[in-house]
């Protein structure tokens, strides 16, 4: 078993960091590998003797940026205080490596305990929402920190049933469809990112993260990911455009109120989502005690999990077929052979000229130019139906186009105001400048703000 024990090269920190001695390996991942350490006895007093520490790929220390943010996330994620988060201890580096010390969870992940059940009943799903939502809003709250990464790998269920919430203060990297880096967009999988991260826009408030829950919700309720028999860029598509089954049709002992929190939970416009987590929790709080939630309120069709279709009208009995009216009696009358021979002669008789080829050609013709106005009418609704669709796809993309334009033309417009009131201070000016162009890179403003930062840039002292 090979262990380590280096030298703190950082200033700062407790010195949880500095006594440690790494033992094996817990798991390894794109950020890194987590190991199991041992607190040596000078640790600072309060410090468990055993804790995780996760030491960070070589391959981010050559991105200056990524490292501002780790260090910024990590030591930001180090003053929460929440049961229901996996404390974040120190980070700092040691020997050359970025380490951060984490507080030692004693549990399963919710997958493996997935794996072995299949599906958790309503009231965990119930007690795991409301844990890891209270987690997400005191982080958000105290600190403005976002966790990027909600699934079930990082929910564990520790002993006495305590939910920890795991990896909060983890800077990361993704890439789009095309394969290009997104320096900006939070990395996930992407069967728990919500639709807008999927187009490349940046997470800056907690509405990401309520879309997440809700996907690792709807996991844990049916057993299946969302869209998990997609992988990749294809998952990103679903999430814009396709949609998920109704829960309680996977899971028939689901109540309605839980699915509509999903349904909430799961709007494909984050402006339909839970605004912060207080109507969340309050929901679920409520469904808990046997009440109904009163913030699970979305129209249809505007959430990646559709709803089922209506039930029957009231007093109709399914399969039942509707009686049949009895045929009105008429009276027999007895008829003379000649009479007989008479009516049988009409019945049988039909006019000469109903069975020429000529008639017999025009009915054949009628009936095809009815079936060909059929299924004219058939593919103009069609195709009607697909540009309605294209259409509304359009309008939707230009809104959060049109909502990231306008707001980065305000946050430029602070940015130019400073820049009047305040010529002196030339790296405050550069850092507003900066923030707006990283924050809307995409856009026509932001790309003016990097513009006007390189200028002032310029003006710096050497």
């Amino acid at each position: 078993m090979s262990t380590h024990r280096g030298k703190i090269l950082s200033v700062g920190g407790h010195g949880v960091l500095r006594s440690m001695e790494l033992r094996e390996p817990l798991g390894r991942g794109t950020m890194g590998t987590v190991y199991v350490a041992r607190v040596h006895s000078e640790a600072p007093p309060g410090t468990p003797s055993r804790i995780a520490v996760r030491v960070l790929s070589s391959r981010f220390h050559r991105d200056p940026s990524f490292m501002s943010r780790f260090y910024a996330d990590a030591t930001a994620a180090n003053r929460l205080q929440h049961p229901n988060l996996v404390r974040v201890l120190e980070v700092a580096e040691v020997s050359g490596r970025h380490c951060m010390a984490m507080e030692l969870v004693e549990g399963d992940t919710l997958d493996k305990l997935l794996a072995r059940t299949g599906k958790l009943a309503e009231p965990s799903l119930i007690g795991v929402g409301i844990a890891v939502a209270g987690a997400l809003r005191t982080a958000w709250l105290q600190v403005r920190l976002l966790h990027h990464d909600i699934r079930p790998q990082n929910i564990f269920m520790a002993d006495g049933n305590v939910v920890k919430l795991a990896d909060i203060g983890l800077a990361r990297n993704v890439t789009n469809e095309a394969g290009h880096s997104l320096p900006h967009a939070p990395v996930s999988d992407p069967h728990y990112t919500a639709p807008e991260l999927t187009m490349g826009a940046r997470a800056q408030d907690c509405q990401g993260d309520i879309y997440a829950l809700g996907a690792t919700l709807y996991h844990l309720a049916t057993g299946r990911k969302s869209f998990g028999d997609l992988t990749g860029p294809k998952v990103f598509m679903q999430q814009r455009e396709g949609w998920l089954p109704w829960a309680r049709e996977l899971n028939p002992a689901l109540s309605h109120g839980f699915c509509a929190i999903l349904e909430k939970m799961l709007g494909r416009d984050p402006h339909d989502r839970y605004i912060g987590y207080e109507a969340l929790i309050a929901d679920l709080k409520t469904l808990s005690e046997g009440g109904r939630p009163s913030a699970a309120a979305i129209e249809q069709g505007r959430s990646v999990m559709a709803r089922s279709k209506r039930p029957p009208a009231a007093g109709a009995v399914p399969g039942a077929t509707p009686k049949k009216r009895p045929a009105t009696a008429r009276p027999i009358v007895a008829a003379t052979s000649a009479e007989a021979v008479q009516m049988a002669a009409k019945v049988h008789h039909h006019p000469a000229w109903m069975t020429t080829p000529v008639v017999i050609a025009a009915w054949v013709m009628v009936f095809v130019l009815i079936i060909a106005c059929l299924l004219a009418y058939v593919y103009r609704v069609n195709k009607q139906q697909l540009l309605d669709e294209d259409a509304a796809s359009s309008m939707h993309q230009r809104q959060l186009e049109d909502a990231a334009d306008a707001a980065a033309t305000k946050k430029l417009a602070d940015a130019d105001d400073y820049a009047k009131r305040n010529p002196s201070d030339v790296a405050g000016i550069v850092d507003r400048y900066e923030r707006v162009g990283e924050f809307y890179f995409t856009t026509t403003a932001g790309r003016s703000a990097q513009d006007e930062a390189k200028k002032w840039r310029a003006k710096l002292p050497k």
